[in-house]
């Protein structure tokens, strides 16, 4: 969605003079965490890789929630001034999830939301749904990902039917406070009431993969340089 007039410059003026802030970067990857936590929880924890990332390097945090559905009387000014609510409401790197639960070729998310978030200090878009001002996010280097693009906006055909609020998202389910990692691999969705245990798990995992590849190097074979990892584990106190 896009505003206008002297509120899409008020939010302009006021991120640009805000200190530049990165957003969180990652532990561990998205295939680290969606390894992690289906491994602890017998589901599928990544997004279908329709939605990739467009803008950005990566993102984590918890997730803020927002489910929009059809609705061609719906009012523009509703659907935006509820995200604008949400975004200045939300904490410091919170992850926004936001789902179209029709027609997924609209935007939900522009250059003036992605320069709002980006002030608040919030980590990242993850939209189920299009983006838009594609150059402008960019710029501002905000981690976003989406399906796409579309030049056209979710405004007036929308209505945000909920906030923080559990959706379906990407083909999994996200509630919030969920623990969200993207980056070029996909999304991961950790739960929230075992986000700990995912992490170690996902750490443990990483830490086994960057063993491994070098070995898999010096040995051309992968029954070595298991062997050798096995070994090496052995030998440590």
């Amino acid at each position: 969605m896009r505003l206008t007039g002297s509120l899409f410059l008020l939010i302009g003026l006021f991120a640009l003079f805000l200190p530049m802030v990165s957003a969180q970067v990652p532990a561990f990857t998205s295939s680290d965490v969606a390894d992690a936590a289906e491994k602890l929880t017998g589901r599928r924890a990544h997004m279908t890789n329709e939605i990739r990332l467009l803008t950005g390097t990566s993102l984590a945090g918890p997730a803020i929630t927002i489910r929009l559905v059809r609705d061609d009387k719906a009012l523009s000014t509703d659907a935006a001034l509820a995200v604008i609510k949400l975004l200045e409401g939300a904490s410091v790197g919170s992850v926004v999830v936001a789902v179209l639960e029709d027609d997924k070729a609209f935007a939900v998310i522009g250059a003036s939301f992605a320069a709002l978030a980006k002030a608040r200090k919030l980590a990242g878009f993850v939209v189920d749904g299009s983006v838009r001002d594609l150059a402008e996010l960019r710029r501002l280097e905000f981690p976003t990902l989406a399906r796409g693009t579309a030049a056209g906006s979710a405004g007036g055909h929308y209505r945000v039917e909920g906030t923080n609020v559990p959706i379906m998202c990407g083909g999994i389910e996200v509630r919030p406070g969920d623990y969200i990692v993207a980056d070029e691999d996909g999304v991961a969705v950790a739960p929230k009431e075992r986000q700990q245990e995912v992490l170690v798990e996902a750490k443990r995992i990483q830490s086994e993969e960057r063993a491994l590849l070098p070995l898999l190097e010096k040995h051309g074979s992968y029954m070595k340089a298991m062997q050798e990892l096995k070994a090496t584990k052995r030998e440590q106190p």
